[in-house]
C-alpha cells in the first residue's frame, strides 16, 4: 500500500526592507571597535593628528569600565562638537581624491561614532583661542543635551565608560581585564617607539605610578631602552636605507644575532601608521633563522615612508592593513637591507650555556605515587600529521661534525704539492698569513679566524658604481630560491661539484660550482675594501705567472721576443693598477713585481692555486680598466670564478687522503655561507643549478608509502 507524503507549503518570500540607520551604525561599530585596545588606538591617533606632544591614558578594569585619553593638541571647535560623534564626519579629508595624498591617521569619520554606539562618551575640549573649555556627552552618535562650559587646558579629554554596556554577548567573550590591558599597552608601546617626540603615559585608574611613561623630545633608542630594557637596546642595529626607484625610505632598529627572544617582536609602521604585513614578517624571520638558535626570534622595528599615491589605506575599517604598489620589490629591498646590516654586525657572537643539575625525587614519594599522579592527567598528544606532507628534518639542527675538522687537505695542497702547469711549485707558495707584526719569528702564520677578528674596523665605501652593482644583485634576487637556501637541510655530496639538499618535502641536486661562484662574486661586492689577506709564504713572480699562462694558452706565442714584450707589458699594467687592487681587493704586489697576497673571502677556504697563472692573465686581458663600474664588475667576476669550488680543487690530495676533507668544506664552509649570505638571482633558476629530484607527496602516489 503506497504511503502519501505530505508536501510542506512553499515559503512565502519575505520583503526586503531597508535597515534602520541605528541598526546599521551598531553593526558597523562592532566591526571597527572589537575590543578596548581598538578604541585606545583610534583615540590615540586622533591625538597625534591634533599635534599633541603629551598624551595621558587612564584605564580602569582593562578598559571595560573606563578609558580616558587626555592630550594637549589643538582641540575641537565648539561649533563642531554637536556632530563630532556622527558617522562619516571628519576634518581629515574633503573628497575621495584626498586619499591619494593622505598624511593623517583617520579619514573615515567612524571611530568616535562607533565608540558612542557601544559605550558612553564624554568630550571635554578647548582650543587656543577659547576662553574656557566646553564639555558634551554622547550616546548612539548624538549629543545628550546642549553641553556646558567648564574649566580646562588647551587640548582634548575623551572619556569612555561602560564598554559594550548594550551588547552583553560581545562583552562576555572578551578576555579578562588583565589581558585586555596588556593588549592596549602593546599599542601604546608601538606608538611610543615610533613617536619619540611625543610623551606617552599609561596608568591604571587610582594609581599614581604609571606602567608606561616616556618623556617628550626623546629618541627611538631611548624609548626602546625604557620600554624593552637595556639588554635589548645594547644589541640593536640601526637600519637606514632608501631606494630612488620605488621612492621608499626605511629606518628602524633590528636585533643582532647575539639577541633572541621566545616570541618575535615586530613593529611595522608605514607612513607613521601601525600596520601588519605578514609577507615581510615571514621573509625577515627566514633571514634570522640562519643566525638564531632554534626557537629564537628577533626584535624588529621598521618605519617605511612611501609616497601617499602608492598606498591604498581604504582596505579595512580598523586600518590595520594597507596595500601598496611594488610590494614584492619593496619587501625584497627591505630584506636585503636588513640582511646586510645583520651580516655587518657579526663581528662576535655570544652563546649562553645553561647547566642543569640532576634532580632527585624527594623523600617520601615513591615511583608508584609518581605514576599514579601522571595517570590523572590525560595524555593529549598533537594531532597526527599527514605523512605525505610531513617534514621530518629541521634545518636549524646542527651536528658536531662542524666543530671537528678532519686532517687538512688544504694545508697538504699548499705545502706538499706543486700542481702548477709548469711544475714550478706555484701552488705551494701561498699560506694564510697574519697582518704585519713586530714579532715575525714568533708568529709567521695566523689562523683565518684570528685574521678576521683583527679586521673588525670596516670601511664604508659608497662609490656610485659599487652601489649600482649591489642594486643589480638585490633587484634580481629570487625570493623563492632565497627561501630554499635559507631553509635547506644538507643531505650529502653526490659528486665533486654536485650536492643534495632537502627543502621541506622536496629533494634537490645543486651545482656547488655555480653557487660558489655567485657567492664569492656577491661577497666581493658587499665586503669591498674589507677583505682579509692570504699572505704568500714565498713571493711569486708576476712575469713567471704570465709566462706560464702564455705557455699553456690555447694560442701560444712562439716568438720569444714577442712573448717577452707581452709579459713585460702585462706586468707593467698590473703594477700600475697595484694600489687600487691592494686597497679594494687585497690583491697585493711587491716592489719587486711579485704577487705577495690574495683576498681571504671565506674562513677555512683557499682557492685552487694551480689556476693562479690563468687568474693573473685574465686580470690583464679581460678587465676594462677605462670604466669604473665595468672594471669592478670584471675583477669581481674573474676573482669569483678563480675562487669557485671546482673538481680540480682537491684533485691531487684526494688520492692520498680520501674525500672526507673536501666534503667537510662543502658541507660546513660553503653551504652555511649559501644559507646566510647568497642572494640567488634568476640566472641560477634556469640553468639547472637547482634540479628537483623528488617530492614526497609524489613518491606516495607512486609507492603508496615511503
Amino acid at each position: 500500500m503506497a504511503t502519501q507524503t505530505s508536501l510542506s507549503p512553499r515559503p512565502i518570500p519575505k520583503r526586503i526592507l531597508k535597515l534602520d540607520q541605528t541598526v546599521v551604525n551598531k553593526i558597523a561599530a562592532g566591526e571597527i571597535i572589537v575590543r578596548p585596545a581598538n578604541a585606545v588606538k583610534e583615540m590615540m591617533e586622533n591625538s597625534l593628528d591634533a599635534g599633541s606632544t603629551d598624551i595621558i591614558i587612564t584605564i580602569k578594569n582593562g578598559g571595560l569600565d573606563l578609558i580616558q585619553i587626555q592630550d594637549n593638541g589643538c582641540g575641537i571647535r565648539k561649533d563642531d562638537l554637536p556632530i563630532a560623534c556622527e558617522r562619516f564626519t571628519t576634518s581629515k579629508i574633503n573628497s575621495f581624491e584626498d586619499l591619494t595624498s593622505l598624511s593623517s591617521f583617520g579619514f573615515r569619520g567612524e571611530a568616535l561614532s562607533s565608540i558612542s554606539y557601544i559605550a558612553k562618551v564624554k568630550i571635554t575640549t578647548r582650543t587656543a583661542d577659547a576662553v574656557c573649555a566646553f564639555q558634551m556627552e554622547y550616546g548612539l552618535g548624538q549629543p545628550l543635551g546642549l553641553g556646558k562650559l567648564c574649566a580646562g587646558n588647551v587640548g582634548t579629554i575623551i572619556t569612555v565608560e561602560n564598554f559594550f554596556y548594550n551588547n552583553p554577548v560581545r562583552k562576555s567573550i572578551l578576555s579578562s581585564p588583565t589581558e585586555e590591558y596588556v593588549r592596549l599597552a602593546e599599542f601604546v608601546t608601538k606608538y611610543a617607539v615610533r613617536y619619540p617626540n611625543v610623551g606617552f603615559t599609561l596608568k591604571k585608574f587610582g594609581q599614581h605610578v604609571a606602567d608606561i611613561r616616556t618623556p617628550p623630545s626623546s629618541s627611538t633608542l631611548e624609548n626602546c631602552k625604557l620600554l624593552f630594557g637595556n639588554t635589548i637596546t645594547r644589541e640593536l642595529v640601526l637600519v637606514e636605507g632608501e631606494t630612488d626607484k620605488y621612492h621608499c625610505k626605511v629606518a628602524g632598529y633590528v636585533s643582532n644575532p647575539n639577541f633572541s627572544i621566545k616570541k618575535i617582536t615586530f613593529l611595522l609602521f608605514i607612513n607613521g601608521r601601525s600596520v601588519d604585513c605578514n609577507k615581510l614578517k615571514r621573509s625577515l624571520e627566514l633571514i634570522y633563522a640562519a643566525h638564531l638558535p632554534k626557537n629564537g626570534f628577533p626584535f624588529i622595528y621598521l618605519s617605511l615612508e612611501l609616497p601617499p599615491g602608492l598606498i591604498d589605506v581604504n582596505i579595512h575599517p580598523t586600518k590595520a592593513e594597507v596595500y601598496f604598489r611594488f610590494e614584492e620589490e619593496i619587501i625584497s629591498f627591505i630584506v636585503t637591507l636588513v640582511q646586510s646590516k645583520i651580516m655587518a654586525s657579526q663581528t662576535s657572537r655570544t652563546f649562553t650555556i645553561q647547566t642543569q643539575l640532576p634532580r632527585s625525587v624527594s623523600q617520601g614519594s615513591s615511583t608508584m605515587d609518581i605514576d599514579y599522579q601522571a595517570s590523572l592527567s590525560p595524555a593529549r598528544g598533537p594531532k597526527k600529521a599527514d605523512p605525505r606532507k610531513m617534514v621530518r628534518t629541521d634545518y636549524r639542527e646542527q651536528t658536531l661534525d662542524a666543530f671537528i675538522r678532519p686532517p687538512s687537505v688544504i694545508n697538504r695542497c699548499l705545502h706538499s704539492h706543486g700542481g702548477g702547469p709548469s711544475g714550478s711549485g706555484v701552488a705551494g707558495k701561498v699560506s694564510e698569513a697574519a697582518p704585519e707584526t713586530n714579532n715575525d719569528d714568533e708568529l709567521k702564520v695566523i689562523s683565518v679566524k684570528s685574521r678576521l677578528v683583527a679586521k673588525r674596523c670596516r670601511r664604508k665605501i659608497s662609490l656610485t658604481s659599487l652601489l649600482e652593482l649591489k642594486a643589480d644583485v638585490e633587484e634580481t634576487m629570487d625570493a623563492n630560491l632565497r627561501r630554499l637556501l635559507a631553509e635547506h637541510k644538507f643531505v650529502g655530496c653526490a659528486s665533486y661539484t654536485t650536492a643534495l639538499i632537502q627543502h621541506q618535502t622536496r629533494l634537490f641536486a645543486v651545482d656547488v660550482s655555480k653557487l660558489s661562484e655567485e657567492l664569492f662574486y656577491q661577497m666581493i661586492l658587499y665586503d669591498f675594501g674589507n677583505f682579509g689577506i692570504c699572505k704568500a709564504a714565498e713571493p711569486v713572480s708576476l712575469s713567471g705567472l704570465m709566462e706560464t699562462a702564455l705557455e699553456f694558452s690555447d694560442e701560444p706565442i712562439e716568438d720569444p721576443t714577442e712573448r717577452e714584450a707581452m709579459v713585460e707589458r702585462a706586468v707593467e699594467l698590473l703594477m700600475s693598477k697595484g694600489p687600487m687592487l691592494a686597497d679594494y681587493f687585497s690583491i697585493q704586489f711587491s716592489k719587486d713585481k711579485e704577487l705577495v697576497g690574495l683576498p681571504l673571502l671565506l674562513p677555512d677556504y683557499i682557492p685552487p692555486l694551480s689556476d693562479l697563472p690563468n687568474y693573473v692573465a685574465r686580470l690583464v686581458t679581460e678587465v676594462d680598466w677605462t670604466k669604473e663600474k665595468e672594471c669592478f664588475n670584471n675583477i669581481a667576476r674573474i676573482t669569483a670564478q678563480f675562487y669557485s669550488f671546482r673538481r680540480d680543487f682537491y684533485a691531487e690530495a684526494i688520492e692520498e687522503e680520501g674525500d672526507k676533507a673536501w666534503k667537510w668544506t662543502v658541507q660546513h664552509t660553503l653551504f652555511p655561507a649559501f644559507r646566510s649570505m647568497l642572494q640567488p638571482g634568476p640566472m641560477l633558476h634556469g640553468d639547472r643549478t637547482f634540479v628537483q629530484l623528488a617530492d614526497l607527496p609524489h613518491l606516495y602516489k607512486i609507492f603508496e608509502r615511503c
